[in-house]
């Protein structure tokens, strides 16, 4: 008896979910058989599409799907394997969709990329959607084409723009002002290409204009032209008592004035631009910035060598736009070594911060491990995009 998804607990329906996306991806393969027969034996081709009410482009591409992907037999009966074993066993194994085999047609048919980015594209697919394989198969092409990349320069502050600032209550901020045509310009060209919509979950402008201008932020905090302050480059200070940057649970004062959550302070610990002031009984202060917490210069240059951008599986953001986090948190006993260490943007920092996501190093490079929400197998993953797949130990 059907038992209806209201009745279901988080882990029913996603379980659900996941049995009904395999049985779909096998059905796709059935009908790939079945064409390859229609094919194989001459049947009439058009009786087969109308039979499927699918438009001609669409048996097009399943009939190159067929060609690429599936086992073949010559005249005389003989097996032959797929032009493309490594995506045709993944079309077996269940793990690759109608959308995922479109893409890879696409890598290896139009963009013609070599043999040896058969297996990357394939183990990408088993873990992401097909828009990050085609991003994929674009980063491969222009890696062999040598394609150089222009980087973002900040733009420079006109005298007649205006800037009012008010605190709120709560820490929060609030701003308005008016800038010149050219400002104005180049600012919403940085915030443009940080606020395009994402598939953690619909967000109107306002609320990714916001998240984009932090980015901003976050970046312009790390350039080496922002003038010193008392002999000090700009930075800002959160006060917390240690039990509470343990636990996570109660408030951490930022800059003296400010409340922030200890949730919020767990995250900010990750920053090297942020001075930590640990209280321990009798405010005495227990940590100051401890040296072994900040990321040097020399480790964060390594961390854009190693990660190349955000290491999240499928994030496009530049090293430039990334914090340093803590593979285990500072606050647990997390130590600043560079094997332990990652870049990740401001959105998945918060994400791992606040999330069953957990990050494990292969290698020396990050590997993500996703709560059974979002992969009942849990499949370890890594971001492809940035730099070739290390080997995980099964």
């Amino acid at each position: 008896m059907d038992v209806s998804p209201v009745l279901l607990t988080e882990d029913d329906v996603f379980t659900a979910v996941a049995a009904v996306e395999a049985s779909a991806r096998a059905l796709h393969r059935r009908r790939l058989e079945l064409l390859a027969q229609v094919l194989r034996c001459g049947y009439d081709l058009d009786a087969y599409r109308r039979l499927v009410r699918a438009n001609p482009v669409e048996v097009k591409q399943w009939v190159v799907q067929v060609e690429l992907f599936l086992p073949s037999t010559t005249p005389i009966g003989q097996s032959l394997p797929p032009l493309h074993r490594v995506a045709g066993a993944g079309l077996a194994e269940g793990d690759l969709s109608d959308g995922h085999l479109r893409e890879l047609t696409r890598a290896f048919t139009t963009l013609k990329l070599p043999d040896w980015s058969e297996e990357i594209l394939v183990e990408a697919a088993g873990s992401v959607e097909p828009k990050v394989v085609r991003q994929l198969a674009d980063r491969i092409r222009d890696r062999i084409a040598q394609d150089s990349v222009d980087e973002l320069h900040e733009p420079a502050a006109e005298s007649a723009d205006v800037l009012y600032v008010r605190d709120l209550p709560g820490g929060r901020v609030e701003f308005w002002g008016e800038v010149s045509a050219e400002t104005g310009a180049r600012f919403t060209a940085m915030l443009e290409p940080l606020a395009t919509p994402r598939p953690e979950g619909p967000k109107d402008r306002a609320h990714r204009f916001g998240e984009a201008f932090a980015d901003i932020v976050s970046l312009a905090s790390r350039s080496g032209d922002l003038p010193s302050e008392a002999g000090e480059r700009p930075h800002i200070s959160v006060t917390v008592d240690l039990e509470t940057l343990r636990r996570g649970v109660g408030h951490a004062v930022l800059d003296g004035d400010r409340y922030v959550s200890a949730a919020q302070a767990r995250r900010i610990a990750c920053d090297a631009k942020v001075i930590p002031v640990v209280m321990g009984g009798g405010s005495e202060v227990l940590d100051l910035g401890r040296t072994k917490r900040t990321v040097s210069v020399a480790q964060r240059k390594a961390l854009h060598a190693r990660d190349r951008g955000c290491a999240f599986p499928s994030c496009t953001r530049p090293p430039k736009w990334c914090d340093a986090h803590h593979v285990t948190f500072w606050a647990d006993g997390g130590t600043t070594d560079l094997d332990k260490l990652t870049l990740l943007c401001r959105t998945h920092h918060s994400l791992i911060h606040h999330s069953r996501w957990r990050i494990v190093m292969t290698g020396g490079v990050p590997t993500f491990i996703p709560p059974r929400h979002v992969d009942p197998a849990q499949r370890p993953r890594q971001n492809l995009l940035h730099r070739p797949p290390m080997p995980i130990a099964a």
